[in-house]
C-alpha cells in the first residue's frame, strides 16, 4: 500500500495524483456518453432518441445502488487502511465487491419481472415504446456488470491504486464507443445495440477488474474464503453509501419526472433534452471527479487521526473544486451551442440552434 502517498507526500501532489485519474475517467465517459448519444441521434429517429433518453433515470438508479458499496466501503476501508488495520479492510472489500454483484441480479431481476410498469413510469408511449423496451431490457439485463463496475473505480484509490481504476474505466468506455456503430448500424439492433454496448463495455471493465485485484493487489480482494462482516461494520458502510446514493436516485427520480412534463409537447422535446442533458453533466462529473476524487484520502487521515494533514487536504479541494467549477461553468456557457448543434441540427428534434 503506497503510504508515502497518504503520509507524507505534499498535500496537492497527493490530491491530485488520486483525483486526476478519476478526472479524466469522468471525461472520458463524457466522451463515451456524447459519442453514445451522437450514434443514437444520427438515426434521424426521434423516437428512437426519446426512447433512450427516457431510460436514463434506469442507468443513473443503478450508479446510485453501485454508490451504496463504491463509495460508502471505499470511506471505511480507507479509515481502516489508516489505522494500519489492513486485513479487516481487505475482508470488507470482499462485502462491497460480491455485495454490489449479488444486489445487482436482485435488481435486474426485479426491474425485468416489473418492466411494463416501469416503462409506464417513465413515460414511455405509442411512439417510444418500442425502442425504450429494447434499450431497458438488456440495460436491466446487464445491472449485476453495471453496478458492480462502480465498485472497484473507487475501493482501487484506497490502495492507491487511481491510475489502475482508471484504466478500467477507460476499457469500458472505448469498448462501448467502437460497439456502438457496430450494433446500431451494423447490425441494424438501434436502441437495444446502444444498450448492449453499454453492458458489454462494463462486462469488460469488470473482467480487467477483477484480474487485477487478483493477480496485483495486496489490501483488496474479490475471494469470499473464510469472509464476514459484523452488524456494526455493515452499519458503517450503508450509513455512508446510502446518503452518497441518494444524491443519484434523486436526480433519477427528476429526470423522471421532467421527462413526463415534456410528454403532452411531444417526443423530440423528450429527444432535446436527453440530449441537454449530456451537455450539462460535462460541468457536473468533472465537479463530482475532483470533489471524490480525495475521498481515499480523507478517509485514511482520519483513521491516522492526522487532523492537521486532513484540514490541509479540505482546504485545499475546497479551493480546487470551486476554482474548477466557475472555470468550466463559464466555459461552457460560450461552447454550448456548438456542442449541441453536433446532435440537433434536424428541426425533428424541436430545435435549431443559433451559432
Amino acid at each position: 500500500m503506497e503510504n508515502e502517498l497518504f503520509e507524507k507526500m505534499p498535500v496537492p501532489k497527493a490530491y491530485m495524483k488520486l483525483a486526476v485519474p478519476v478526472m479524466l475517467s469522468s471525461i472520458l465517459m463524457l466522451v463515451y456518453n456524447m459519442v453514445d448519444m451522437y450514434f443514437i441521434a444520427r438515426t434521424g429517429d426521434t423516437n428512437l432518441v426519446a426512447g433512450v433518453a427516457l431510460c436514463a433515470p434506469v442507468f443513473t438508479f443503478m450508479i446510485a445502488i453501485g454508490d451504496i458499496f463504491g463509495l460508502g466501503g471505499s470511506s471505511v476501508i480507507s479509515r481502516l487502511f489508516g489505522k494500519g488495520k489492513t486485513e479487516d479492510g481487505k475482508r470488507l472489500s470482499v462485502f462491497s465487491f460480491l455485495g454490489s454483484a449479488l444486489f445487482g441480479v436482485i435488481i435486474a431481476l426485479v426491474l425485468m419481472v416489473f418492466q411494463g410498469g416501469m416503462l409506464k413510469l417513465l413515460g414511455a408511449n405509442e411512439e417510444t415504446i418500442t425502442h425504450a423496451s429494447e434499450y431497458y431490457r438488456w440495460i436491466a439485463l446487464g445491472a449485476p456488470f453495471i453496478i458492480f463496475s462502480l465498485v472497484p473505480t473507487n475501493l482501487l484509490r484506497t490502495e492507491g491504486f487511481a491510475v489502475s481504476a482508471m484504466i478500467g474505466s477507460f476499457i469500458g468506455s472505448i469498448a462501448n464507443m467502437i460497439l456502438d456503430p457496430i450494433f446500431i448500424f451494423g447490425l441494424n439492433m438501434g436502441a437495444g445495440g446502444a444498450a448492449i454496448a453499454t453492458v458489454l463495455g462494463n462486462v469488460l471493465a469488470d473482467i480487467y477488474y477483477v484480474w487485477f485485484i487478483t493477480t496485483r493487489s495486496k489490501a483488496l480482494s474479490v475471494n469470499p474464503k473464510g469472509f464476514h462482516i459484523s452488524g456494526f461494520e455493515l452499519k458503517q458502510i450503508l450509513s455512508i453509501g446510502i446518503p452518497s446514493s441518494i444524491t443519484n436516485i434523486m436526480q433519477s427520480i427528476g429526470v423522471m419526472l421532467l421527462n413526463r412534463f415534456l410528454l403532452p409537447y411531444g417526443n423530440g422535446k423528450i429527444a432535446a433534452m436527453g440530449i441537454v442533458s449530456k451537455v450539462v453533466m460535462i460541468v457536473v462529473m468533472i465537479m463530482v471527479a475532483f470533489s471524490f476524487g480525495g475521498q481515499p484520502l480523507y478517509g485514511y487521515l482520519y483513521g491516522a487521526e492526522n487532523k492537521k494533514r486532513m484540514k490541509e487536504t479540505i482546504r485545499f479541494a475546497y479551493m480546487l473544486v470551486c476554482g474548477t467549477g466557475l472555470a468550466l461553468s463559464l466555459i461552457l456557457s460560450v461552447i454550448a451551442p456548438y456542442i449541441i448543434s453536433l446532435f440537433m441540427n434536424d428541426p425533428a428534434f424541436g430545435v435549431v440552434p443559433t451559432i
